[in-house]
């Protein structure tokens, strides 16, 4: 498989696309797992991988989306 970016050998694909990179286009973003309450259930907590692989090119968005073509 082949980067995205400049179509030389990748190694690496990105955690939230799944596009390919090389060691040179790779960047690196926080990925949340899981989200959960807190124990006092007035705060989120997440559950976060920190420097996963990231293409640089997607948009993970930071809000939630509705999907209501889904149901």
């Amino acid at each position: 498989m082949n980067c995205w970016h400049c179509d030389q050998p990748a190694q690496a694909v990105c955690r939230f696309c799944g596009r390919a990179v090389c060691k040179s286009h790779a960047q690196t973003m926080n990925y949340i797992v899981s989200v959960y309450p807190s124990e006092s259930k007035k705060v989120l907590k997440s559950l976060v991988v920190a420097d996963t692989v990231y293409c640089g090119v997607c948009k993970p968005q930071p809000e939630p989306l509705e999907t209501p073509y889904l149901d």
